[in-house]
């Protein structure tokens, strides 16, 4: 047992330098170097801030310590504002915001997401014509067309969209979509299942959940940049900027993995949950009225 909490404790002191000390030392390091540049191109500048900071060795070795203690205290500081940053960014990200900005936003998606579903809808009628006039070519045509407009249409939104943020209506479209086919509360049933998943299905959402976290704690360090860049050397806002796309490229494709594992779990392994609440299936599936049931016994009358 006390060689298994000690292999504990040298991963979790890896897993605290990898994610707060190491970034939080070259954050510091370049912010040290924007000083010493001060907005202009002259390197020799941030070299000799760098030399200043950096102590001699010549120093008695308690004061070479005590510098050492105060650069890594400075680095897990900005490690844990990153941290803390990150917490902050994911729930910007996935929180259904109300406020007067939102609202333009999610009318510009509505009216995009019906746009390309009437596109999708008549590519359809004219392919479903095309079949009953007996025009293979013409129909196989229009059902190219269609499958085209229901990929951008999809790319808006799966269902019409009920929120400004494209992450957050992901989401919410998962949960959308598991309460329309088997009448599920998402919310409810996700803890529930979780416990009945295979090993492999719950690797693969821990990933996806992860990626997102790592999306998240990139903004954070690019929203740290960008603030030096501003201040001290602007090609730092540069790289703060570019950092920051990219980050949230990242967290797109994280949130779109993860609704698309979640809703997948339930497609897969939903019956595993009638059989273990004890309601029967007549057909080996979980329809609105099963999913009720299901809801209900969950609840237990709350």
């Amino acid at each position: 047992m006390r060689g298994f909490l000690d292999e504990i404790g040298k991963q979790l002191a890896g897993r605290w330098m990898a994610l707060l000390t190491i970034p939080g030392l070259l954050f510091l390091i370049t912010t040290a170097a924007a000083r010493g540049l001060g907005h202009s191109m002259d390197f020799s500048r941030a070299a000799d801030r760098l030399r200043h900071l950096t102590p001699d060795h010549g120093e008695p070795p308690a004061t070479l310590v005590l510098s050492a203690l105060v650069v890594l205290a400075l680095a897990t500081f900005a490690g844990l504002l990153a941290h803390w940053m990150s917490a902050a960014l994911e729930e910007l990200w996935l929180t259904p915001w109300h406020l007067w900005p939102a609202g333009p936003l999610l009318r510009n998606r509505r009216r995009r997401w019906a746009r390309a579903h009437w596109r999708y809808q008549q590519a359809d009628q004219r392919r479903e014509l095309a079949e009953l006039a007996g025009l293979a070519q013409t129909a196989e045509a229009h059902a190219r067309v269609a499958v085209q407009q229901a990929a951008r249409r999809n790319h808006i939104a799966l269902t019409r969209p009920r929120h400004a943020g494209w992450m957050t209506d992901r989401l919410d479209g998962c949960g959308s979509r598991i309460m329309g086919e088997y009448g599920l509360d998402l919310d409810m049933v996700w803890p529930r299942m979780w416990l009945l998943l295979p090993e492999p299905a719950r690797t693969e959402v821990r990933a996806a959940r992860e990626r997102f976290s790592q999306a998240s704690g990139l903004a954070a360090w690019s929203v740290l940049y960008v603030v030096v860049g501003c201040v001290w050397w602007y090609p730092t806002a540069l790289g703060g900027l570019a950092a920051g796309f990219l980050a949230w490229t990242r967290a797109r494709r994280a949130v779109g993995s993860l609704a698309d594992l979640v809703e997948s779990s339930m497609d897969v392994h939903s019956p595993l949950l009638a059989e273990h609440l004890g309601v029967p299936l007549p057909n080996g599936r979980i329809t609105p009225a099963i999913g009720a049931t299901l809801r209900e016994r969950i609840r237990k009358g709350a």
